[in-house]
């Protein structure tokens, strides 16, 4: 009789381990397509190139000289 118990015990052990078995194939797959779908956006991203647009005015050409004139200003401001 000691064959047909342990025989039960490994149907039963079979049974309580199948669903985790295959509860973690679709969490394998899941994390599979996140990382497919998070290198295919980097990749996308990487090849567009950046527009950039060059101003060409006058006005702002000498950028040095106006932040020390709003540095200048600023610490005018702090000491009143």
């Amino acid at each position: 009789m000691s064959v047909g118990t342990g025989r039960s015990t490994m149907i039963v052990n079979i049974i309580r381990t199948t669903p985790g078995v295959l509860m973690l194939i679709p969490v394998f797959l899941l994390s599979l397509w996140t990382r497919k779908k998070k290198a295919l956006r980097s990749t996308t991203e990487a090849q567009e190139p950046e527009e950039i647009e060059l101003d060409s005015d006058p006005e702002y050409e000498n950028d040095s000289h106006t932040a020390a004139q709003t540095e200048d200003t600023e610490e005018q401001g702090d000491m009143v």
